[in-house]
């Protein structure tokens, strides 16, 4: 009966290291990037357009419900390979603004309030090959576009063009961010990791030390044909 007795206190240590190590492993993840903390979920950027309001004017567009989370807009000129090049226009939050100015349309040239221009506009933009770019909290979003193809009140976005004076009803305006574990998650990880592998070499080693079942020598044999 010890024997047994041990083999019982050694099972549970070993369910119970598996199952602290696991949730090691796991809890820190979902605490800090719910289920893309496991899956390792890309980053989500709301979507960007442009668009003309007069012949002469060039406007950067986001959504309403992500135009809070704007930190700064650009627009470059492309360069040769097709790639942003060379500031032609920016502008950027003021600190402290946070999201009380929070305009979705940003004509090229102007300084809307709570932002500061970085760079004044020194193109009108009506030819050529640009790029706009907004960034967000975490992400950027970057839209290149031909300023010739784009026509007053037409809405350019990498989903295509559009007539009026928005996006259409499948833009997205959530920003996902995936973010890194930091040491103290690493850390639990790895200590999780070695108390669910130590669990599970314990659980085998418990299973093989089990006595196997003592034959019942009571039991009333059927007499043979022979008997």
């Amino acid at each position: 009966m010890p024997a047994v007795s041990d083999n019982r206190r050694w099972g549970w240590l070993a369910i119970g290291l598996v199952a602290a190590g696991v949730l090691c492993m796991v809890v820190p993840a979902l605490a800090r990037d719910g289920i893309c903390g496991l899956l390792g979920c890309a980053d989500a950027t709301p979507d960007i357009a442009v668009t003309r309001t007069a012949p002469g004017d060039l406007v950067v567009l986001v959504p309403e419900d992500a135009a809070p989370a704007v930190r700064a807009v650009r627009l470059l000129r492309s360069s040769s390979g097709g790639a942003g090049g060379s500031i032609a226009w920016g502008i950027r939050r003021e600190a402290g603004a946070g999201g009380a100015s929070a305009p979705n349309a940003f004509v090229v040239g102007e300084q809307p309030p709570g932002f500061r221009t970085t760079q004044p506009a020194s193109d009108p933009a009506a030819t050529g090959v640009w790029q706009a770019e907004v960034s967000f909290r975490c992400t950027t979003a970057s839209l290149p576009f031909d300023a010739s193809a784009v026509g007053v009140g037409q809405v350019r976005s990498w989903n295509g063009t559009t007539q009026g004076a928005g996006f259409a009803p499948d833009a997205n305006a959530t920003e996902t961010c995936a973010t890194e574990p930091g040491a103290v998650e690493r850390a639990l990880f790895v200590g999780g990791a070695v108390a669910a592998a130590v669990g599970s070499v314990l659980g085998i080693v418990v299973l093989f030390r089990r006595e196997p079942p003592e034959p019942d020598d009571d039991l009333d044999w059927a007499p043979t044909a022979d008997g």
